[in-house]
């Protein structure tokens, strides 16, 4: 059962829009497409709640489900019936892997979260990987000469196939990598400009508004994690070509610091 409001001017949690978009996705309606279960209310998503309130005899269907409501009921009792044939929906909603929200490159870059440099002489090996990914002569993994936030963007996407550009330790470079984006979506590389450089990230998650993205990269805070940044510093967004279009990217739901320093 969901908690608040889902789809048109609701407060469309993660969790809710999910439990809501599994549901729509086990009933039969002629024209209204399957969704990506990603938690994210779009036009898709609201259009098929309009369908399926239409379905069971709403005259002005709004395309939003409240707790409770009728819209509510009926979906969780059709839902239900059609999965007498099928396996029953997991109601209980684990959250959406990053294959399923078509960026499995993600996954790995999680996995490096925590790895950070060594203060002195001494290197952490690792990043050491990320700078020969990218075909950089650091011999440090600290300092203004061995920035590694392209290195580690360089090492994710090698990680899955994807053949990193020319120079890929210089973040302005990765702007000519795969197909550009007006707009980004899970998984997409941000870049932007800095004094002395650039920076690149990946796109993880927005603010409820829309005025904040959460990226995930390297050498944040002399890190791998993730962060929080106005919308407005970036200065474009790319996804990898043979990727597919990309998932809207959701409201973030983690934790995370605001941006701080990225040389």
């Amino acid at each position: 059962m969901i908690t608040d409001t889902v789809g048109q001017g609701g407060r469309n949690s993660l969790n809710d829009t999910m439990i809501v978009q599994r549901l729509l996705n086990e009933i039969d309606m002629p024209g209204a497409q399957q969704l990506v279960a990603d938690g994210s209310p779009g036009a898709r998503t609201i259009f098929k709640i309009q369908a399926f309130q239409r379905s069971i005899g709403m005259s002005r269907p709004d395309g939003l489900i409240r707790p409770g409501s009728k819209t509510m009921t009926e979906l969780m009792c059709r839902a239900d019936a059609e999965n007498t044939l099928h396996t029953k929906v997991a109601l209980t909603n684990p959250a959406p892997t990053s294959a399923d929200l078509g960026a499995p490159w993600i996954a790995t870059a999680e996995s490096e979260i925590g790895q950070k440099e060594v203060v002195g002489s001494k290197a952490n090996p690792r990043i050491m990987e990320y700078h020969k990914a990218s075909k950089h002569w650091a011999k440090d993994d600290s300092g203004k000469l061995d920035a590694w936030c392209g290195s580690f963007v360089a090492w994710v996407m090698a990680k899955h196939g994807y053949a990193p550009p020319r120079d890929a330790y210089r973040a302005l470079e990765w702007a000519k990598f795969g197909t550009a984006l007006k707009a980004p979506v899970y998984g997409a590389i941000c870049v932007k400009s800095r004094t002395g450089g650039g920076h690149v990230a990946f796109a993880v998650g927005q603010s409820r508004d829309g005025k904040d993205y959460y990226v995930l990269g390297g050498n944040q805070d002399n890190e791998v994690n993730i962060k929080k940044y106005p919308a407005t510093v970036w200065d474009a967004f790319v996804f990898p070509l043979g990727a597919g279009t990309g998932t809207s990217l959701p409201v973030y739901q983690g934790t995370a610091g605001n941006a701080g320093r990225e040389s």
